[in-house]
């Protein structure tokens, strides 16, 4: 990668940087938003500017540019890079506080990285999950805290896993960096309250509707071991259907007919959205 954007200034990828008083740095106050770039699109980039700014309210910072702005700089960001797959992280801090405590005048990073998308066998076979008990600060609001996914990255793929699940000991609520879904008896079932509000889950949703009823309501964990079909929802993964939690299959262990359904019904409508942002640029 060649360029960042710091502040709305465009400086050399290998020299961005922030100061130590950043209190994002120290105190972890600060928000993100990330999404892919498909062919030169940022995928889904309108629901994502307004999560963001969703997120900035519930922290009490405000950006430093308006949506319109921030478009701007984004796709002066994917020219400058020559971006045509690969991914954006915006990151808006506490700004430099002289105390380590007090936020400050925000600081915006977006920066492009690159992406790895998950390997083919995982959609065909399904992935595994591990569960861990944890309730993530201001769920609502997509932070840098990330500690307990960071601390468990080790075992999730020590274990063979995808990802970890979070649950309080009796109700499931998302994955470390997606969100959950699962069906049982035709019925998709997602939990709305007390998560991040998933952009891409938010999409599902939509080609979900004509084939499925969906009942968006809290998830118990004996719900999710007795699923029919069990799916995970991000930018980078989109829609990935899970065959394994724990040691335990997910209904007869292979990935179901709802999800292959769900599967092909977001890939066209990315395809669509895609066709339709290309022409539009």
């Amino acid at each position: 990668m060649k360029y960042a954007n710091i502040n709305g200034t465009i400086v050399a990828h290998d020299q961005a940087s922030l100061h130590i008083s950043d209190l994002g740095l120290r105190r972890g106050y600060a928000v993100f938003e990330f999404f892919r770039i498909l062919r030169g699109v940022p995928v889904f980039l309108e629901d994502h500017l307004e999560r963001f700014e969703r997120s900035a309210r519930l922290l009490e910072l405000e950006p430093p540019f308006n949506r319109e702005k921030l478009q701007s700089l984004i796709r002066e960001l994917i020219q400058l890079n020559d971006l045509e797959q690969g991914g954006i992280q915006m990151l808006l801090t506490g700004g430099y506080s002289p105390d380590a405590f007090t936020p400050t005048t925000p600081n915006l990073v977006i920066t492009p990285i690159a992406v790895t998308p998950p390997p083919a066998r995982l959609y065909e076979q399904g992935g595994k999950v591990i569960l861990h008990q944890n309730l993530r600060e201001l769920p609502e609001a997509k932070t840098t805290d990330y500690l307990v996914a960071v601390k468990l990255a080790r075992r999730v793929r020590a274990e063979g896993a995808t990802e970890v699940i979070y649950h309080d000991g009796t109700w499931v609520s998302e994955g470390g960096r997606s969100s959950l879904s699962i069906i049982k008896d035709g019925v998709l079932y997602t939990a709305k309250e007390g998560v991040l509000p998933g952009i891409t889950r938010k999409h599902l949703l939509q080609v979900a509707r004509p084939l499925l009823p969906i009942l968006e309501r809290p998830i118990a964990l004996g719900e999710l071991l007795e699923a029919d079909e069990v799916l995970l929802t991000g930018a980078t993964r989109q829609v990935m259907p899970i065959t394994q939690i724990e040691d335990k299959p997910v209904g007869n262990g292979q990935v179901g007919p709802y999800a292959q359904a769900l599967m092909a019904a977001f890939q066209a409508h990315l395809e669509a959205y895609l066709n339709q942002r290309a022409v539009l640029q």
